[in-house]
């Protein structure tokens, strides 16, 4: 299940974060993702190698849950649960 991330949200406890520990970087090392994950996150998207930028708006439910209890998000406030259309509801 995919989960829409709530940027705003996102990147202000991201700069609380960011003041404790120091830098984007390990931040990223203590949640144990990846510091181009966070990053694409906190931007809303990520660059491909040929310079395209391609929309990063959803995370899936472990990254979600990964980064709620590393930086004691309450639960739904920053990751939405994605609704789903009646077209793939039908197809599920």
């Amino acid at each position: 299940m995919k989960y829409k991330v709530n940027r705003r949200i996102f990147n202000q406890y991201l700069a609380e974060e960011v003041k404790v520990h120091g830098s984007e970087r390990r931040v990223a090392l203590r949640t144990r993702l990846s510091h181009t994950l966070i990053q694409s996150l906190r931007k809303g998207f990520e660059t491909t190698k040929d310079g395209r930028r391609i929309p990063k708006t959803q995370v899936n439910l472990a990254t979600a849950r990964k980064i709620e209890a590393a930086w004691g998000i309450p639960r739904e406030v920053c990751f939405l649960p994605e609704v789903l259309d009646a077209r793939s509801s039908n197809a599920a």
